[in-house]
């Protein structure tokens, strides 16, 4: 599901030329090349037209994405599991507060292994940005 800017959208009629040092050329060359499958006038129409100071990628990746999702779902899943168990030990504590007993925090010790797992996957999109 990889998404391309539509760079061939209208017929483009008026010519800017445009003078670069070396250096700057070879890295707008590797930028179109990477983003715009090698077209200089999409790199140059997406970065003076959609310039927002946010970084906007036209080649989302899945790897990415899917494991963000998955970490999502995770941290949802632990913040129900948490809301429960409080639930649970104000409902006896209103009603007993002297047979609270040590037993009843045990679901927040699960806490710990799914916020191990939510860590690792972290560190994981952390290494694959970071690279």
């Amino acid at each position: 599901m990889t998404q391309y800017y539509n760079i061939m959208a209208t017929k483009k009629e008026i010519t800017i030329n445009t003078r670069l040092n070396e250096a700057d050329h070879k890295e707008m060359r590797k930028k179109a090349d990477t983003y715009f499958r090698g077209n200089m006038s999409a790199l140059v129409r997406c970065a003076s037209l959609k310039y927002s100071e946010e970084v906007q990628l036209s080649y989302p990746n899945n790897n990415l994405t899917n494991i963000l999702e998955a970490v999502l779902k995770q941290v949802r899943k632990i913040g129900t599991n948490h809301n429960q168990a409080v639930r649970c030990v104000n409902e006896k504590m209103k009603m007993s507060p002297l047979a609270f007993l040590p037993s009843d925090l045990r679901p927040f010790n699960e806490f710990t292994e799914q916020l191990k797992t939510v860590e690792n996957m972290l560190r994981y999109l952390h290494n694959m940005i970071k690279e």
